[in-house]
């Protein structure tokens, strides 16, 4: 094979992976401003990707990106270990996790930096359709100070963000701070997931002290 066939080959390689970055990244409809600083961590899960099956039988997928920023660079941070667990009653086609007629729910299991901030914060957004729309059952993390699930993190849903139908975002503060969660989206019947978008971030105080809101949590990262 000649140069020129080998740069074909080159060039058309690398405009499919960024074809495919960009049609990962297009349903990143409202990202956070904090993205980029210090301490943060952006997961995405896009359900074109192929699944593995786990042990128990259900759909395993790993995220399509997990980049942490603020360091000076962009490095994969614990990307063995995020993955994202189906219960039995979701099911997967290229392009979209769905439920039939019984709900269901997926476990997005994300490794964030260790530190010793109090405060977590998690930015969800979620790009779906059908005939319901998918929430934010639960987030949960270890007991930061051994690790254990014996005294976990349960996070407080601090505000839902006006957006159009298909899309949703759901802002959530962990306190005190585990270093992983698990997020659990419920899944109404006859209703399709097709990405999600996890960003965190680790701060020293709350937002303040009035109750929190789209408005002070901006402000906390002005």
């Amino acid at each position: 094979m000649g140069w020129f066939q080998r740069f074909l080959i080159t060039t058309a390689a690398l405009t499919a992976a960024a074809l495919g970055c960009n049609l990962a990244m297009a349903d990143d409809f409202l990202p956070p401003e904090f993205r980029g600083d210090e301490l943060t961590v952006m997961a995405e899960w896009d359900f074109v990707t192929d699944f593995t099956v786990d042990p128990y039988n259900h759909y395993n997928y790993p995220p399509d990106q997990l980049v942490t920023v603020g360091d000076g660079g962009a490095h994969t941070l614990g990307n063995a270990f995020t993955h994202a667990h189906f219960t039995d009653t979701v099911f997967w086609r290229p392009g979209e996790a769905f439920t039939l007629e019984e709900p269901g729910q997926i476990d997005f299991y994300l490794v964030n930096w260790i530190d010793e901030y109090p405060y977590k914060h998690l930015w969800i957004q979620i790009t779906y359709g059908g005939q319901g729309t998918p929430w934010v059952n639960s987030v949960v993390g270890p007991d930061p100070m051994d690790g254990s699930w014996t005294n976990p993190s349960y996070g407080q849903l601090a505000d839902i963000l006006p957006t159009e139908p298909g899309r949703r975002v759901e802002y959530w503060v962990l306190q005190p701070n585990p270093d992983r969660e698990h997020i659990y989206l419920d899944i109404p019947p006859y209703t399709d997931v097709q990405q999600i978008l996890v960003d965190t971030i680790s701060t020293p105080s709350p937002v303040a002290s009035e109750p929190i809101t789209l408005d002070s949590i901006k402000a906390l990262f002005r």
